[in-house]
């Protein structure tokens, strides 16, 4: 895990070294062990190594890669990048890691390829060397984005993984393409303008996060998840897909055996590291699953890490015991308190690059400096929910087609027409498609033209409609495949952030390509079903299989609790008198200032949730806060160069 810059000027003008330089260092908590820059042309094939401490070499250099490097395999300086072949005709920045690269390696090795290092970034410089492009992303299983300048071919590829695990942006700017693990490294070039698109302010307010290439700062678009952009020495940027999410195929009897062995597989091949190595455990059955079998293989103790809360309606701590006890890992649990929630909210979007989606952020922050005290890698539950249907709206969206004709007559019946109406007509009318993408939104439309009269609110529904129709199966097929490729990413950019803040690693064993490849073969029966009317059918109707597989290693009671995800006691955070003078004293004025929203109805909405505990608002609500802290902390002022957590004194 480490993070990657870059410049190639697309007109031929020269890179400025101390420009690159800038933009690596603002990133440096991504990788504090190591940092290395490489210049090169891709017209001449000509190229340097960039000791800041000397100045910049000689030369008429078009393009620069720059690296930051957290140690994970082979800690010796042989793993330093940009890494290059044998013949210093191809460099390569890696952000990542390739978990069935050892695989490669024998083959690569009788072909002639002679390795330096035990690295899985040498294997992967290898691979393009023998089967380019495609035919090394076809081999690759694994978490990455990484820039590949081939000066043999005068072209550069730069690449994110299949899912979107590691984070990639890029932008053009004054004939430059520049690119990097964090937008911040971007927004650190001189010039580069420090503006919110206008285009994205309102599928931000509907979604409190953008999709596709989509991002909120002007300028900068995201590399989407199995897509490569290649860049050649005339200047022409091409965007290419190299993979996609595979659509549901029938699958038989072994279905649920291959994904087993399959989720299995993945733990295991995922505990490779040359530093030590813990697991997320929520007390969740995803984060239990995880932790359970990761023991099974782990030959030495192993570190487990969660957040509790003091409040109990929130706080899963004793499921987290139970799951530990089991599982027979050592529990360290962190509390996030309201204060350190509004201490370090600031400082959790420095590191996001944008509004926090879900408060909760600051918790897995929280967590990452807790982790970082005893392990750099960490394995979670990411990915469960929206590859296996976890989330209720996936068992609502199979039971739509059959409650809609029947909606008329009991949208009658006291108490339970008005729950049926707000989960499968609201907002009435619409199709399959843009209800199930509507559900997913995090404020109401009256609440989003209250905030901002006259909103474009059908634009970022019509764009998203375009992602959801990349699916070709069946309507709860599509569903999952839209959230892996929307809200999914976004939740893995957030762990990606939190986690690198304080310089550890992150993995996520569900989002293997084999697991997903199986998971996709896999009856519908066996991720989302049940019998609508059953009381528990929403907690025994969604992630039927993982469930299963949990209730042996578990129980019963362990499995079949109430989903209560990873909340925010917000109700309480709203009406504290510290939130309140941040309200008045920074986040108003300056909303007022920046005329994107109405500080009437941000005034209005907070008195309703202090004086009558209006629980309607408080998510609308954080999307406001969050938004305008983003505003303060990465468009008004200049990314800033920051010592890493990781160095600073204890």
């Amino acid at each position: 895990m480490c993070g990657i810059t870059g410049i190639i000027h697309l007109e031929g003008g020269r890179v400025d070294a101390a420009v690159l330089r800038r933009m690596t260092d603002v990133a440096r908590h991504r990788g504090p062990d190591d940092q290395g820059f490489r210049l090169f042309s891709l017209a001449t094939g000509s190229h340097a190594a960039y000791d800041p401490s000397r100045g910049p070499p000689e030369g008429g250099f078009t393009g620069g890669l720059g690296f930051n490097r957290l140690s994970i395999l082979d800690l010796s300086p042989r793993g330093h990048q940009p890494m290059a072949n044998e013949d210093q005709t191809i460099f390569i920045a890696f952000n990542g890691e390739v978990y069935n690269a050892f695989d490669h390696r024998p083959a690569l090795e009788k072909a002639g390829h002679r390795f330096r290092s035990g690295t899985d970034t040498e294997v992967i410089i290898h691979l393009y060397e023998e089967h380019g492009i495609e035919g090394c992303l076809e081999r690759l299983n694994g978490m990455f984005a990484f820039a590949i300048a081939d000066l043999r071919r005068g072209e550069v590829h730069l690449a994110r993984d299949h899912l979107g695990i590691k984070p990639l942006y890029h932008a053009r700017h004054a004939g430059m393409l520049l690119f990097a693990s964090e937008a911040k490294s971007i927004m650190a070039v001189p010039g580069f303008p420090r503006e919110a698109d206008p285009a994205m302010l309102d599928e931000h307010l509907l979604f409190r996060y953008t999709a596709g290439e989509g991002f909120l700062a002007k300028g900068i678009r995201q590399v989407r998840p199995g897509f490569r952009l290649r860049i050649d020495a005339a200047g022409e940027v091409r965007t290419v897909r190299h993979y996609e999410i595979p659509d549901v195929q029938a699958g038989d009897e072994d279905a649920a055996a291959r994904f087993e062995a399959a989720f299995e597989k993945s733990v295991k091949s995922q505990l490779i590291s040359d530093v030590k190595l813990g697991c997320q455990l929520s007390g969740g059955i995803d984060s239990s699953m995880v932790t359970s079998i990761a023991r099974e293989r782990f030959d030495q103790d192993l570190d487990a890490f969660s957040i509790i809360f003091d409040d109990a309606s929130v706080s899963e701590e004793p499921w987290m015991r139970i799951a530990a006890t089991k599982t027979r890992t050592t529990l360290h649990a962190a509390t996030l308190t309201f204060d350190y929630f509004i201490d370090h909210l600031r400082e959790a979007t420095w590191h996001y690059d944008a509004p926090l989606n879900l408060g909760n952020a600051v918790g897995l922050f929280l967590l990452a400096q807790e982790a970082r005290r005893r392990v750099t890698v960490l394995l979670s539950g990411d990915g469960a929910d929206e590859l296996l249907g976890g989330y209720p709206r996936f068992f609502l969206a199979g039971l739509r087609p059959g409650v809609l004709p029947l909606l008329p007559a009991l949208r009658r019946v006291p108490g339970l027409g008005p729950k049926l109406v707000r989960n499968f007509d609201a907002p009435p009318g619409l199709d399959p498609e843009a209800w199930f993408i509507k559900y997913s939104s995090s404020m109401r439309d009256g609440q989003a033209l209250a905030l901002r009269p006259g909103a474009d609110l059908l634009a970022p529904v019509e764009r998203r409609r375009e992602i959801f129709r990349e699916g070709r199966s069946t309507f709860l097929d599509d569903c999952c495949k839209y959230d892996m490729q929307t809200f999914m990413v976004e939740l893995l950019i957030r762990q990606d952030k939190m986690m690198m803040a304080h310089s550890v690693e992150n993995r996520v064993p569900f989002l293997d390509r084999d697991v997903v490849e199986a998971a996709r073969r896999l009856p519908m029966r066996l991720r989302v079903g049940g019998h609508p009317f059953r009381r528990d059918a929403m907690e025994r109707g969604t992630k039927v299989i993982l469930k299963r597989m949990a209730e042996r290693r578990f129980g019963r009671d362990f499995v079949r609790r109430r989903k209560s995800g990873f909340g925010l006691p917000l109700l309480d955070y709203f009406r504290h008198p510290r939130f309140e003078a941040l309200l008045n004293d920074s986040l108003v004025p300056g909303i007022a200032g920046r005329g994107w929203l109405d500080p009437a109805t941000v005034r209005d909405w907070h008195a309703r949730i202090r004086d009558r505990g209006d629980t309607t608002l408080t998510e609308a609500m954080w999307s406001v806060v969050s938004l305008e802290i983003w505003a303060q902390e990465c468009l008004d002022k200049a990314p800033e160069i920051r010592t890493p957590r990781a160095l600073r004194p204890r």
